[in-house]
């Protein structure tokens, strides 16, 4: 039986999955599994699940090692399929009982990320594939662009995915966590359907290799990659999903010298992304007004571009503190900035399996080295 037909049998399940690549880079992990309703395609047998992973403790912001930050790294989480179309997915911060961890409750989802261990990255070569890549914005990941566009991710039969969840507590009792995401998918790969495969384009460089991180002290810049990312492939690029942190007012991506997309951060929409600074600044204050709003949603683009083999995508990220609180540590130190967009590329589905099935796993080791053990940016 397929792993999808097992869990269309199921209402809940609970199983133990994660395997470290070494002590302090796994922990076991419950993975919690609900069916629930899809949205898009139940025409053709679209499938919608809930996982909850975890439980995740976090310390508390007086822990003298961590400040309240941790990274979990779940090594080989559960998956909702195997050998099937993830066309959408999205990721959020809960406490037991499902209520939601944010700002307001002094609880952070600093980042979550998802790399494929059995494929290459198609913007750092010899890395293991970086899928995506999410912050306290809690973006959704939509490859059909709401039920409108035949596109999704293919996981193969024995595909091992990596989850980093990176949690920070600006309370003083350490807290439990879990990382809650919904992945809707179609078994196997329904005709007509194109296959997605993710670039991640950074002003730190695709590798992370061209600085340590940008931090300024005050007032109004930009960041930029002296390098960017050049295809090798055609095909449709569908999707654009930014990262950034606090301080961000706009990030931009160019394709030949052309701007193809402009993603501007809102702030504080909702009561969920206002946090409440004691006088004293206890913990992980981000700044020193009593109300601080932070970004909670980031503007995506759809249908972007065709892209045919030589064209090349770079990115500038712009910050302005003077507008925007920025964020800073327990010691009240700036945190260095982030700039990142994930470019989708759809691909024709019989060249990408293609593409697919040829792929060795990444080097593991080598993304460890590059990022210090710290799970990425």
């Amino acid at each position: 039986m397929k792993l999808f037909e097992f869990i269309a049998a199921l209402s809940v399940t609970q199983i133990v999955c994660g395997a470290p690549l070494e002590e302090e880079w796994g922990v076991p992990t419950y993975a919690k599994l609900e069916v629930i309703e899809p949205k898009f395609f139940k025409d053709l047998g679209s499938k919608r699940a809930r996982i909850s992973y975890g439980p995740y403790l976090v310390p508390s912001s007086e822990d003298p090692e961590t400040h309240g930050m941790l990274s979990f790294r779940d090594m080989n989480i559960l998956l909702p399929c195997h050998d099937c179309l993830i066309t959408s997915f999205t990721a959020d911060l809960q406490y037991e009982g499902g209520k939601t961890a944010n700002a307001n409750t002094g609880m952070w989802l600093h980042h979550n990320g998802l790399m494929n261990l059995n494929r290459t990255d198609m913007a750092c070569e010899h890395w293991p594939e970086r899928m995506a890549v999410n912050g306290n914005e809690r973006s959704v990941f939509d490859y059909t662009l709401k039920g409108t566009r035949k596109a999704g991710y293919y996981l193969r039969e024995g595909d091992q995915v990596f989850l980093v969840t990176e949690a920070m507590n600006m309370r003083e009792e350490a807290r439990t966590v879990y990382m809650v995401m919904e992945w809707e998918y179609l078994p196997g790969t329904p005709a007509e359907f194109d296959i997605v495969f993710p670039i991640w384009l950074d002003v730190k460089g695709n590798c992370l290799n061209e600085t340590n991180g940008v931090q300024k002290e005050a007032g109004v810049f930009t960041a930029k990659a002296a390098t960017g990312w050049t295809s090798k492939y055609s095909g449709d690029l569908i999707l654009a999903v930014p990262h950034t942190h606090d301080g961000n007012t706009l990030q931009e991506v160019y394709m030949d010298g052309k701007l193809v997309c402009s993603s501007v951060p809102a702030y504080g929409e909702t009561a969920e992304f206002v946090s409440h600074v004691e006088s004293d600044g206890h913990g992980h204050d981000h700044g020193e007004s009593e109300h601080i709003y932070h970004i909670s949603s980031i503007t995506q683009c759809a249908n972007v571009s065709k892209v045919v083999p030589g064209s090349h995508f770079t990115i500038s990220s712009f910050y302005d503190y003077e507008k925007h609180v920025p964020m800073k540590d327990h010691h009240g130190e700036l945190e260095p900035i982030m700039g990142i967009q994930f470019l989708y590329l759809a691909r024709p589905q019989a060249e990408a399996i293609e593409h697919i099935l040829s792929m060795k796993p990444g080097d593991l080791q080598a993304f460890t080295s590059q990022v210090g053990g710290n799970g990425g940016d």
